[in-house]
């Protein structure tokens, strides 16, 4: 690995490790498997499997609307298992609809494996909730880092294999008379390809949502390392493992993929890299082990026979339901959302194929036997992903994250484009004939342009990042209660605590905010240190409300008031309560007077004279 590779991947790295620690909070897109590996780490499976139907002397029966019956399974009827009794979050908060807990499951596991290595004595990783969630949220971030520097590897080797290939080419053609290129022309142009690989890197750390959601448990992060991991196969020529790692994707994470499946296939097919003999069974068999991956162990979590990316489809696509949550105009994508994802650093992707900077350097002659204008070498690449970007922009409903998996590849068009203007920048001219470019100073303009692009979108990401702080207010306002109580609520014993009798009410603002079981679990027990031992006080009880139906625990919260001491709640005034503090949050940049403004977002209040 050299230098450059080793900085721009580092800085790669620090970016994301700085997304993560300065944004700790998860909002409701995410909320599935964070919740998810915080149950899986706590709980494991074994709780589901010992309700399977395997060891029920009873089976149950699904009703209509999709709940568990216990009275007994009739015939024909499809049985289930009756999850009421389960300690998981997913039982209760299941969701619009089901996903893997494939993605979740690996995490936990992993966090379990390290946790099972680390003795006890010197470190309680289940005592410390806050950090298993940091590194729960690591493992995903460095699986995202290591699918970067595959992709960054496979672009240097691709590019390096098209040079010698063009090389070979140029010396069949040339003269007998005609010199070879000198050994310090073939060392330049391999130093300038091989920085391909180093400028993705760099890009990609530049951009606020790679670094930034790299650590974030959504089904997007999942498919998008998996993705990543596609076009590394794909730039080294392994068209199987290519389509394998899309197929996979698809079954599993993402659904939506299918898309991308099709256009990359499609271009495949078209190509001849892959016959349409070997794409089905490429289709067919990593369909069927993806299959095998996620149907035993989804079925056995959520209780009844399931393929979850089957039904998200079947909600997207059949029921075109996905529209309620928001419609968008057919060229949003192109519009808003690319813009945003890539910033000043898309200006660099049109030199991957329009040879601007060398020809302003032919005109001082020193390319002037290359008179091609555009360049194809990444046209087989570019044109499938273009081509979904286009065909999800059918679907109403769009969010940036949907096309997550095409930022890697117009990230590998901008690292092109800035190692052509490094290329222009630092020429020696023609080498054979010792002489100097007259526009030299205009190719080290341009270069400094790209640079310029790149560190203007890193100085925008970190604003962007500056802003995201901001954005979650529910969390926040978890972890001020329990500043709050930490200094009001006196010190108990073993036998009776005040602390054990604070109950909390989260209203869905603030659950949708940042309120994690692992920030719950953190903030409802406190370690007391006693003059010979130390002990727990708590947990005391913090309940949600949610979404779903059965779970507007408060939607006219008046009522059940009096059975909670303490409140985080988007409402600004509830009787019989005082307000403890107000934490802000819905976060906007105000251009005009160059600050983050921010408005009153989740309320602390305590119940009047709890304690007495």
């Amino acid at each position: 690995m050299t230098l450059t590779r080793l900085l721009s991947a580092l800085i790669l790295l620090l970016t994301s490790i700085l997304a993560l620690i300065t944004c700790p909070h998860s909002k409701v897109e995410e909320s599935f498997n964070l919740q998810a590996s915080h149950d899986l780490f706590y709980h494991g499976i074994e709780p589901a499997w010992s309700k399977t139907r395997l060891f029920q002397t009873q089976f149950s029966r699904v009703r209509e609307d999709g709940t568990c019956d216990a009275s007994g399974a009739g015939e024909g009827n499809e049985s289930c298992v009756d999850q009421d009794s389960l300690p998981y979050d997913h039982v209760r908060f299941p969701g619009v609809v089901p996903r893997t807990f494939f993605g979740a499951f690996i995490l936990s596991y992993l966090a379990r494996l390290f946790a099972f290595i680390l003795p006890k004595q010197l470190f309680d990783m289940g005592s410390h909730p806050l950090f298993l969630q940091f590194l729960i949220r690591l493992e995903l971030l460095l699986l995202s880092w290591f699918a970067h520097l595959r992709l960054a590897n496979a672009v240097d080797g691709y590019f390096l294999q098209q040079m010698r290939q063009r090389s070979k080419m140029r010396r069949q053609k040339a003269p007998n008379n005609t010199k070879e290129p000198t050994q310090q022309q073939s060392i330049c142009s391999s130093s300038t390809t091989i920085t391909i690989g180093s400028y993705y890197l760099l890009i990609t750390a530049s951009q606020f949502h790679m670094p930034f959601y790299s650590s974030r448990l959504l089904p997007n992060t999942f498919a998008l390392i998996l993705v990543t991991h596609s076009y590394a196969e794909w730039f080294r020529g392994q068209y199987r493992l290519t389509a394998m790692y899309l197929v996979f994707t698809t079954a599993i994470f993402r659904c939506d993929m299918l898309l991308l499946l099709f256009t990359v296939g499609l271009s495949m097919l078209i190509q001849r890299q892959l016959t349409v003999i070997q794409a089905l069974t490429i289709g067919v068999g990593t369909g069927f082990f993806s299959l095998a991956v996620t149907v035993p162990l989804d079925s056995l979590l959520w209780g009844r026979f399931i393929w979850p990316e089957f039904e998200v489809w079947w909600f997207n696509t059949v029921d075109n339901r996905s529209s309620e949550w928001g419609k968008m105009v057919w060229h949003w994508y192109f519009s808003k959302a690319l813009p945003k994802g890539l910033l000043l650093t898309a200006l660099l992707a049109p030199l991957a194929f329009v040879r601007v900077p060398e020809f302003v350097d032919r005109f001082a002659r020193r390319f002037s036997n290359d008179s091609r204008l555009f360049d194809r070498s990444l046209i087989p690449f570019f044109t499938p992903i273009f081509a979904f970007v286009a065909l999800y922009s059918i679907l109403p409903h769009k969010e940036i994250r949907f096309i997550f998996p095409v930022l890697p590849m117009f990230n590998v068009c901008s690292a092109y484009g800035m190692s052509r203007l490094q290329k222009v920048a630092f020429s020696d001219g023609d080498l054979s004939t010792n002489t100097k470019p007259k526009t030299h100073w205009i190719g080290k303009a341009m270069f400094l342009s790209g640079t310029g692009a790149i560190m203007l979108t890193m100085t925008v990401s970190l604003v962007f990042l500056r802003i995201s702080m901001e954005n979650y207010p529910g969390g926040m306002a978890l972890e001020r209660l329990r500043s709050h109580l930490m200094d009001t609520v006196p010190v108990g014993n073993t036998n009776k605590s005040e602390w054990n009798s604070v109950h909390v009410h989260v209203d869905v603002a603030a659950a949708m905010t940042g309120v994690s079981l692992f920030g719950q679990r953190h903030a409802a027990i406190r370690r007391v240190h006693g003059k010979n031992s130390a002990f727990f006080e708590g947990p005391f009880t913090i309940e949600k409300s949610g979404y779903e139906e059965g779970n507007k625990l408060i939607g006219n919260i008046q009522g059940n008031m009096p059975v909670f001491t303490h409140l985080l709640t988007e409402r600004s005034n509830v009787d019989g309560y005082h307000l403890v503090e107000v934490i802000k949050g819905y976060p906007r940049l105000d251009i005009k007077n160059l600050q983050i403004s921010t408005q009153d977002a989740i309320f602390i209040f305590e119940k009047d004279e709890w304690r007495k």
